[in-house]
């Protein structure tokens, strides 16, 4: 089994490194294949996006290294703070590029077909703000169809695991029994 873990966070020694290396050492002890890609660090780093020719998009460098790594994965795990209602910047930028038309879907017949059967999604995210704040404004709910509808299962992918984790403490009292929560 392949894992590969896509992190999405400016500071290394933040909250999302910490679960990303600790669902890496579980898998290490069933002896699963694991790779941390650092989007913020990684030497493929990709342009902003744009659409000026989104239908004859030319498949980068970049692209083909990511394309490559996804593919060979059977699961993958996107680690992100939960910044303004949604994911960072670069890890939407991340998926403009690399889960592209003829890749990760296509058109037939006018309906979207995804191409990344066989391939599992989990999700970690965290947020300073108390859990019940996101709860009650239904904002938890909106992200995880977001992601699950227009990205994870357009992509023919399942979603194995959405976590949301709220009231992540920055002096660090409540982010051990956070991880203690973590499963493969």
């Amino acid at each position: 089994m392949k894992i590969l873990i896509i992190i999405a966070n400016p500071k290394i020694d933040s909250f999302s490194f910490a679960i990303a290396n600790k669902y890496k050492e579980l898998a290490l002890t069933k002896d699963y294949e694991v790779e941390i890609i650092d989007l913020y660090r990684t030497e493929h780093q990709q342009p902003f996006f744009t659409y000026e020719n989104i239908n004859g998009l030319k498949t980068t460098s970049e692209m083909k290294y990511f394309q490559d790594k996804i593919s060979q994965a059977d699961e993958l795990v996107f680690v992100f703070p939960y910044w303004w209602g949604s994911m960072p910047a670069i890890l939407k930028n991340f998926i403009d590029w690399n889960f592209s038309r003829g890749f990760a879907f296509e058109y037939v017949n006018s309906k979207p077909k995804g191409l990344l059967t066989n391939k599992k999604v989990t999700i970690f995210t965290t947020t300073g703000a108390p859990s019940f704040i996101y709860k009650i404004t239904g904002a938890n709910n909106r992200l995880k169809k977001m992601i699950q509808k227009q990205i994870i299962e357009f992509c023919g992918m399942k979603l194995k695991s959405f976590n949301i984790y709220g009231g992540v403490d920055k002096s660090g009292t409540n982010t051990s029994k956070i991880l203690d929560k973590i499963r493969l």
